[in-house]
């Protein structure tokens, strides 16, 4: 573990001095289609609402996302099918011309039947097509444990799009 993060940061501390990160919008508003793959498969549509307080540090909220698949139709407010009780995501992105790299961690709790704690993460490209305005694709792992039994581990790929609202 040491030994990633002291390549992580002699990575950024390279790359920084190299590169120059995009200034990006206070707000953004994301539209967003996902795939879930794991004991159950399927497909959500949804938003996410971004803050961007500094130049390299965003914290995402999930909107709302409805999913179809495995288990019928789902509706939720903030995040998607397992995401119940709330889940907030971290993005940090690393310095690097052209399309621009990140990498997202979370954590939230669920309450589909039994409370569960569910940490996420993965790496994610925003490629910049007009001011203010970037698609992006997200691969990324979800695991959920309930504090008994087996954990879950569900893979999410995440494409859509950013647009800034306010600068």
């Amino acid at each position: 573990m040491k030994k990633i993060l002291l390549i992580l940061t002699v990575l950024l501390t390279v790359s920084s001095a190299e590169a120059q990160i995009r200034k990006r919008p206070l707000v953004e508003f994301g539209p967003k289609a996902s795939l879930y793959l794991g004991d159950l498969t399927r497909f959500g549509i949804g938003a996410d609402i971004l803050f961007n307080p500094f130049r390299n540090l965003a914290v995402r909220f999930g909107v709302t996302e409805i999913s179809f698949g495995d288990g019928g139709t789902r509706f939720t407010l903030n995040q998607g099918y397992w995401y119940y009780g709330g889940h907030l995501d971290a993005l940090i992105y690393l310095p690097m011309r052209g399309m621009q790299p990140y990498i997202h961690a979370g954590f939230g709790l669920t309450a589909d039947g039994d409370a569960s704690f569910l940490m996420s993460g993965g790496m994610g490209f925003d490629y910049s097509y007009a001011r203010g305005a970037n698609l992006f694709l997200e691969p990324g792992i979800i695991i959920i444990d309930p504090g008994y039994g087996d954990s879950e581990f569900i893979f999410r790929l995440t494409f859509g799009a950013k647009f800034g609202l306010f600068r």
